[in-house]
């Protein structure tokens, strides 16, 4: 698919330095009062915007199926126009166009919400295993108070698989978006790129955390900005790829929709970047886009859900928040199970897993995903403590994996490329018996592509190809921007299972670049290659990893 460069999103440049003034609508005071009966977020100013901004087309249940997001600062009859691009006649709509109606719901977030995670069994799982980590939720009850924005969401079903559509959206105030292009997903196969965690807005290299010498750092929003623009340019590239597919934490503001400090950044302006990094080029309503929840997402409560559009979308897996869910999809010979980590029991999410496979039983292929990493090799430098998920998921949801016959586990959050040997039963595994083995270590030499000193890079004698394998294999990606990275974990701390454990690690690396993944299945194969690059281009990427499945 070609991307459409002829069209610009709405949202005007000059929106990236409104302040707080008499032009905005101070601390959202009236907008939503009839709705509500809330006064809105104290201190947050919402810049002004006419029209239709943060427009994404999420991936639908099946490839016959698109779901649209996008948000309006008015509310009205919001509503989707959209053809296959073959009938368009320039940029007028044919009579066959389908014309639909939004569901629009007042938008509503939570400021400065505590980072705390509550396990209510012993890690190790003394005591009552069964009901470890059951019922966790992270974070605090939300205040759902408005913030002047309204979410409005579309599911476009019965479309044509693996056609062109061409679409506009409307505010309800008379305005409509541009003409985007985008493709419906394939019903036979499926490509598409892989970003850890984007993290717009953590600009971490310029705190001294990050150590990106190879790449001299992101000092402001505008560096990760350009960053997750140079890298959708990359890979859109690739003329087979169907989908995007973010690993969480999109954005990063713990605390502030605007910060105090900087009126021109927060989670509103972070998410704007996220959706927009591009002012000429559509990227984000040009490709649909599967993405869910990390902590970071998290923090500001239920204005995480109001983005996207997610099919399938339940309570199971769901925080105190209620708009954060479990979902599913398919692609291709795939069955996707996106998993809300955040809320990191048990129970929920193996309800969900049990309902979605039985929903699509002759799926080929299995693929589950979450955020918090269940095998990493970084966690998060040498913080792996009795308060994280960390230890409760790989304790836990590992055999959810096990139980349901997962292929392939996607994860993030820990911003260190990671590729694990085939696991089951909490065991790195012989992949054509099952039988537990030991990975030996076969050297490391410093990460190709990259003249960082710092950079590591093990490979472990363990196959890169195998044939029907036994149990699950675990990739953890590193970030899809460069803002931030953590280094390898070498701490030790026995008394809570070991968090410098890295003998499920076949590939561990970090180049202090950006990397992104290019995963495809076919019917018969899943083949996942792993890219770093130092300037975004084809001919500069270097490819750190490569894995493949055959199924006979």
């Amino acid at each position: 698919m070609r991307i459409n460069k002829n069209v610009k999103f709405i949202l005007p440049i000059a929106v990236a330095t409104v302040m707080a003034t008499s032009a905005c609508i101070p601390f959202i005071t009236n907008v939503n009062a009839e709705i509500t009966g809330s006064s809105g977020i104290q201190g947050f100013s919402l810049p002004k915007v006419t029209g239709a901004y943060n427009i994404n087309a999420g991936v639908g249940s099946d490839p016959k199926e698109l779901d649209f997001a996008w948000f309006t600062q008015a509310s009205g009859k919001a509503q989707i126009k959209i053809a296959r691009t073959a009938d368009m006649k320039g940029t007028d709509f044919p009579s066959s166009a389908t014309i639909q109606d939004a569901d629009q719901m007042a938008v509503k977030a939570t400021q400065s919400i505590d980072q705390k995670y509550t396990v209510l069994a012993d890690i190790k799982g003394v005591g009552n295993p069964a009901n470890e980590g059951d019922n966790v939720y992270n974070g605090k009850k939300a205040l759902n108070a408005p913030t002047g924005e309204y979410s409005n969401k579309a599911k476009v079903k019965d479309l044509d698989s693996d056609t062109q559509y061409s679409y506009s959206v409307s505010d309800g105030q008379g305005n409509w978006s541009p003409i985007y292009t985008i493709n419906t997903l394939p019903a036979d196969k499926v490509t598409f790129a892989a970003f850890g965690d984007p993290q717009i807005g953590a600009f971490d290299n310029s705190k001294g955390t990050a150590k990106s010498n190879a790449t001299g750092g992101h000092k402001n929003l505008s560096d990760d900005k350009t960053a997750w623009k140079n890298m959708l340019k990359l890979v859109t590239q690739n003329k087979d790829l169907n989908f995007l597919f973010t690993m969480g934490d999109q954005i990063n503001d713990y605390n502030y929709l605007i910060q105090p400090s900087n009126a021109s950044d927060g989670q509103w302006y972070q998410y704007r970047d996220f959706f927009n990094p591009d002012d000429s080029v559509n990227y984000m309503q040009s490709m649909p886009l599967a993405a869910f929840s990390g902590n970071h997402d998290h923090q500001m409560g239920e204005y995480y859900g109001y983005h996207y559009n997610q099919p399938n979308l339940g309570k199971l897996g769901a925080t105190q928040y209620g708009n954060d869910g479990d979902y599913w999809f398919t692609a291709g010979p795939v069955l996707f199970m996106v998993l809300n980590a955040n809320n990191y029991g048990t129970a929920d999410h193996d309800q969900f897993i049990a309902e979605a496979i039985k929903v699509n039983p002759n799926a080929k292929w299995k693929v589950a995903s979450w955020h918090q990493s269940a095998y990493s090799e970084a966690n998060h430098n040498t913080k792996n403590e009795i308060d994280d998920p960390v230890l409760t998921i790989r304790n836990t949801w590992t055999k959810m994996m096990d139980k349901y016959k997962i292929d392939v586990v996607l994860q993030g959050h820990d911003h260190y490329y990671t590729r694990t040997a085939q696991m089951l039963n909490g065991n790195v595994v012989d992949p054509s018996t099952g039988a537990p083995e030991t990975l030996k270590n076969n050297g490391s030499a410093q990460a190709p592509g990259t003249s960082n000193p710092n950079a590591t890079y093990a490979t472990k004698e363990y196959p890169n190809s195998v044939t029907n394998p036994k149990g699950t294999v675990y990739f953890t990606l590193d970030t899809g921007t460069g803002s931030k990275y953590y280094d390898v974990n070498k701490g030790n701390n026995d008394s809570i299972g070991g968090s410098a454990d890295h003998s499920f690690s076949v590939v561990g690396w970090q180049g202090y670049v950006p990397s992104y993944s290019d995963i495809s299945f076919t019917n018969d194969t899943f083949t996942i290659k792993t890219y770093a690059t130092s300037d975004f281009t084809v001919e500069n990427q270097t490819l750190i990893d490569s894995y493949t499945i055959t199924k006979k």
